[in-house]
């Protein structure tokens, strides 16, 4: 007797992080940058204790066929990886989305019209659309790792990357904050990710992120994202400050990454002779 066929599994899967924000869970982000590789993704991965990742393209020079390796380590694990970048121009949002991110995390945003302009570039034309899905004028290709190499029928693939990818702005500045609620209303921001450092450090208080003005300034994030249906996210460094946003409203919180978890690991192996 034959076996029955056994059908594939779906080669799209539901971002879990959107779906825990929709939610209104809470979540974990790990930070990587300096010590970004495939063994580190895996490590860290398979400790369980994080459910997503977000990759420094910022601050480090994480090449994008390195981000889709780093993509495929993290494909094994139910983990949804964010990319973080300046989103200056068309080719860099539509390359880094092509690499199988689950969200992108866009830096310095400081108005609805750079908002509006990064969802035009990240979302594709559908002809169809379904309740609620915004589109945009994305270039067409659809044999990239996102689409699992053509493998995936374009109406699901347009959908998918339409519904599916999360799309967060960083409100880092002083700029940013005064058109707050401009950002927060752009059709297809998913979320604002206030970043305590670069505000702390425009407003004359440098590396001070517990500062009452820090603070005060992500409340207002805050109550912008619960006007508009967005979702918070932001970092929390020491369980002080990680209890504080949380308490604020943040739900995607990074409590640190790879040089925090290097810095820390590093003194206490130190201890281990310092008294020799």
């Amino acid at each position: 007797m034959n076996p029955e066929p056994v059908s594939p599994p779906s080669l799209l899967r539901v971002n879990r992080l959107l779906a825990h924000m929709r939610a209104g869970e809470l979540e974990h982000l790990y930070s990587l940058g300096n010590f970004a590789s495939p063994r580190y993704v895996d490590y860290i991965c398979a400790s369980g204790h994080f459910q997503s990742l977000w990759f420094d393209l910022e601050h480090f020079d994480i090449p994008t066929h390195e981000l889709a390796v780093l993509n495929l380590v993290a494909r094994a694990y139910p983990v949804t990886t964010i990319a973080r970048f300046k989103a200056a121009d068309y080719q860099t949002v539509m390359r880094i989305m092509e690499t199988g991110v689950g969200g992108i995390m866009c830096a310095m945003v400081e108005s609805a019209a750079e908002a509006e302009q990064i969802v035009r570039w990240a979302k594709f034309r559908n002809p169809t659309p379904g309740p609620g899905e915004v589109t945009g004028l994305r270039g067409w290709n659809g044999g990239g790792p996102d689409a699992r190499y053509g493998m995936v029928p374009a109406t699901d693939y347009v959908r998918h990357q339409n519904t599916e990818i999360a799309i967060l702005c960083q409100i880092e500045t002083p700029e940013a904050l005064a058109r707050l609620n401009e950002i927060a209303a752009v059709p297809g921001v998913d979320g604002l990710f206030f970043g305590p450092g670069d505000y702390a450090h425009r407003i004359g208080h440098l590396g001070k992120i517990t500062h009452p003005e820090v603070l005060q300034a992500m409340q207002l994030v805050a109550a912008a994202c619960k006007r508009n249906g967005k979702f918070l996210g932001t970092i929390g460094i020491g369980r002080e400050h990680y209890l504080k946003v949380k308490e604020i409203g943040a739900r995607l919180i990074c409590p640190g990454g790879d040089l925090r978890v290097m810095n820390h690991g590093l003194r206490e192996l130190v201890k281990s002779f310092s008294d020799v």
